[in-house]
């Protein structure tokens, strides 16, 4: 099978999540498929397009046709950002582009994925080819120009409803999370695409680490961003106001235009620690190393990665109830809490504070057991499955989640 993968950056160029999962889809599939990526250079239209391998991956990056590149994002401002974003709507010049290669390489299949700096209308450059369109939903570029949450309902609405009418060409949609398979359908979004969820899978071994369940006092860690839509904020009030014969020690890891502020706060309490943005491995560490992990985020994450890098060093954790967060979380019954809540947050923390040892090793070793549906071979296994099906004319059902949660 001849599988094209389309993706607005690929490695070495990353800005999060949507290009580690892409790269891991991609790596993942050539050990069956002969596999293709379409991407974006940072190069003009005279450099052509470039070709390499890498990981047992045809790479070819294509010279940017917008405004600027979207590797360049970070130095420009919102205008200039969103001005990027309406050219997606129509850009004739990358559709040519890719229809010329997709007549070149002849693919099977075409799997899309974050089309910003491409546009949604290079779903039509298939359209004389015959080949099954699949797009992976990794985030909410196709509902809105401007990041989200969402700041100009009219803007947003204006700009789906474009994206709507290209996505009638789809064949099967897959949201990373039912949330964000469901904002995007209900949306009006894939009207005639089979719907499947398949959620990222996350690299990393899967191993217990050593822990004290029966010391009391507890050790907290909350990894990524510090922004005020990550909740970090009612965490540490959270934190804060429980004694340390409760918690003991509250590790906040990432770097963010909250931290100082935060540190600033926190100075004349010795149990927080701010490190930093720090090495993928140090903060896997870290997070072996406490307790009890915390996602707060009080915006529509798409996924919850971080969950899972938790779960496979044996760190349960409690979460928000917001976005894609719950398909991500063991037991969310217990483990969700409302967003935006520090009275929320400081109730787990003393419900978990009063767990006996005992039942902290169980919930250990359900955390363990449960990301092990989030590896790359059941990644695989879901994606064959699905291009078999779409292959053959679908026949599946319109949703199933991959790990037996819909919320």
């Amino acid at each position: 099978m001849k599988i094209v993968i389309v993706n607005s950056l690929y490695a070495p160029h990353m800005i999060g999540g949507a290009e580690i999962s892409t790269q891991i889809l991609a790596e993942t599939l050539a050990s069956t498929a002969d596999v293709h990526v379409l991407t974006l250079g940072g190069h003009n239209r005279a450099g052509g397009v470039a070709e390499e391998r890498i990981g047992g991956v045809t790479v070819h990056r294509l010279p940017h046709a917008n405004l600027y590149w979207i590797g360049d994002a970070k130095r420009r401002g919102v205008l200039m950002r969103t001005a990027r974003r309406l050219t997606d709507l129509y850009n004739p010049r990358m559709t040519k582009t890719v229809r010329e290669l997709l007549s070149q390489i002849r693919p099977d299949l075409i799997h899309t994925q974050n089309l910003s700096g491409f546009g949604a209308g290079i779903w039509t450059a298939a359209a004389g080819l015959g080949v099954p369109i699949v797009h992976t939903l990794r985030d909410y570029s196709l509902l809105s120009p401007v990041s989200s949450p969402i700041k100009n309902p009219l803007l947003a609405r204006l700009y789906a409803l474009a994206s709507a009418g290209y996505s009638r060409r789809v064949t099967a949609v897959v949201g990373i999370s039912s949330h964000i398979l469901r904002r995007h359908t209900d949306a009006g979004l894939f009207p005639h695409a089979a719907r499947r969820v398949i959620p990222n899978a996350v690299e990393g071994g899967i191993a217990a680490s050593a822990k004290d369940f029966d010391r009391k006092p507890l050790h907290i860690g909350y990894f990524g961003r510090v922004e005020p839509e990550k909740g970090v904020r009612e965490l540490v009030e959270a934190a804060m106001s429980l004694p340390p014969d409760v918690v003991e020690r509250i590790v906040v890891c990432g770097e963010g235009s909250l931290r100082g502020k935060l540190a600033e706060s926190c100075r004349h309490d010795g149990r927080f620690v701010f490190p930093g943005k720090v090495k993928p491995a140090e903060a896997r560490r870290m997070m072996a190393e406490v307790d009890v992990s915390f996602v707060p985020s009080v915006w529509e994450e798409p996924f919850g990665r971080v969950i899972i890098e938790s779960y496979q060093v044996g760190t349960p954790v409690y979460a928000a109830d917001v976005g894609g967060i719950p398909d991500a979380v063991w037991n969310p019954d217990e483990f969700l809490f409302p967003p935006g809540s520090a009275a929320a947050i400081r109730a787990k923390l003393l419900s978990y504070h009063s767990l006996p040892g005992g039942e902290k090793r169980r919930i250990q070793e359900a955390c363990l057991k449960h990301c092990r549906g989030f590896t790359q071979a059941a990644l695989l296994d879901r994606h064959l499955n699905l291009y078999d099906e779409t292959l053959a004319g679908g026949g599946y059902a319109a949703v199933a989640t991959a790990v037996g949660q819909v919320h």
